[in-house]
């Protein structure tokens, strides 16, 4: 077996973010194992310290860091720089993700996921890149999603596409000072990820199974798969490589079939709406049938308002109606009901007539 000392990266400085699990904590065993002097950086440290206790690895240097805070990626350029002086290779394995189509994904969330997978590694980099020198590299995690967006996940598919993005950039901006930066694109990935997205133990298999069929290999992903190509990309066999995505999918990016989460959009928005369907849909369904039916619908406008919420909460239908879809005597837009004819706003018009929009249910 080759010898720590015969690794091009014994004594090597690096820095791996989100190495408390998944592909982060797999790629810092395996330089650990190189003889690399490697600060691991994440949230959970008491996993880090027991994979290092267990692995009697003393050439570890464990912070905790929570990339959503300035201050501390501030605080953690400061103790990298003093323990290390240089960076010879910067890998950013950290990220969040969450579930929801546009409808459902909170402005709030939007701007979290945002500020921990794309803004914080800019922040990152703006701050490290400064003790980087020649022949130092930078080493992003992407994912598929990035250039072939995932049903269900807007959020963070737009921040993977941002990091090729900036991985991009970075290449041209760096190679002047000859670091080289580049990006994996890797999905899927049998880690942790399978935890957090609610599949019962027993389904799981099934679920797995049913994704390797959208991918030509077969097969998905270990975390030791990708470890491999990071390797390579931070060695010598690559100096001539910077400003590449570089996929290691089993073939998936070649296939025409899209993703579509276990959970489908239905149940993925319970996290907002109880019973799981989606608030347009129900709005759609609700406008479609109260004017279908020949009853006395009112004319007045508050009447008539008041008469749409009503039958709302009937129907268990709890949100409010806003102002945007507000009955508008105003607009051109008609819908001919039995009775009447009945204006409406443009909005609540093109969720009530709109064919091409996917509106879910739980009988689809």
């Amino acid at each position: 077996m080759k010898s720590k000392r015969n690794s091009e990266f014994f004594n090597k400085k690096i820095v791996i973010t989100g190495a408390s699990s998944g592909i982060g904590l797999s790629t810092a065993i395996y330089f650990l194992n190189c003889g690399a002097e490697v600060i691991m950086a994440g949230r959970d440290i008491d996993t880090m310290k027991n994979i290092c206790q267990k692995n009697n690895f003393i050439n570890a240097i464990i912070m905790k860091l929570d990339l959503k805070e300035d201050v501390q990626i501030i605080d953690f350029k400061t103790s990298v720089v003093e323990r290390f002086g240089k960076i010879d290779l910067l890998i950013n394995c950290a990220g969040v993700q969450y579930y929801g189509d546009i409808e459902k994904t909170y402005p709030q969330d939007f701007d979290y996921i945002l500020d921990v997978n794309i803004r914080s590694l800019f922040f990152l980099i703006y701050q490290l890149a400064g003790f980087m020198q020649k022949n130092s590299c930078i080493i992003n995690m992407s994912c598929l999603y990035g250039n072939k967006p995932m049903s269900g996940m807007i959020s963070y598919s737009v921040t993977k596409a941002g990091i090729e993005g900036l991985t991009k950039y970075c290449a041209g901006e760096f190679a002047l000072y000859g670091i080289r930066v580049n990006a994996v694109c890797a999905c899927p990935v049998n880690t942790n990820w399978f935890d957090y997205i609610d599949i019962p133990p027993q389904e799981k298999k099934n679920f797995i199974e049913k994704m390797k069929k959208n991918i030509p290999l077969g097969r998905i992903a270990n975390p030791d798969d990708i470890v491999k190509v990071i390797s390579f990309l931070a060695s010598e066999r690559s100096k001539n490589i910077t400003g590449q995505i570089i996929k290691v999918d089993g073939g998936r990016s070649l296939t025409s079939s899209g993703y579509v989460h276990y959970k489908g959009r239905v149940n993925m928005n319970s996290r907002v709406e109880p019973d799981g369907e989606s608030t347009l849909y129900k709005i759609k369904n609700f406008a479609e049938n109260i004017f279908s039916k020949s009853e006395n619908i009112p004319t007045d406008k508050k009447e008539l308002e008041k008469y749409i919420e009503d039958k709302m909460n009937e129907s268990k239908f709890s949100r409010k109606i806003e102002s945007s879809y507000e009955i508008n005597y105003t607009n051109t837009n008609k819908f001919i009901s039995p009775e009447k004819e009945i204006e409406l706003t443009p909005k609540l018009y093109s969720y009530i007539k709109s064919e091409p929009m996917d509106f879910n249910s739980k009988n689809n």
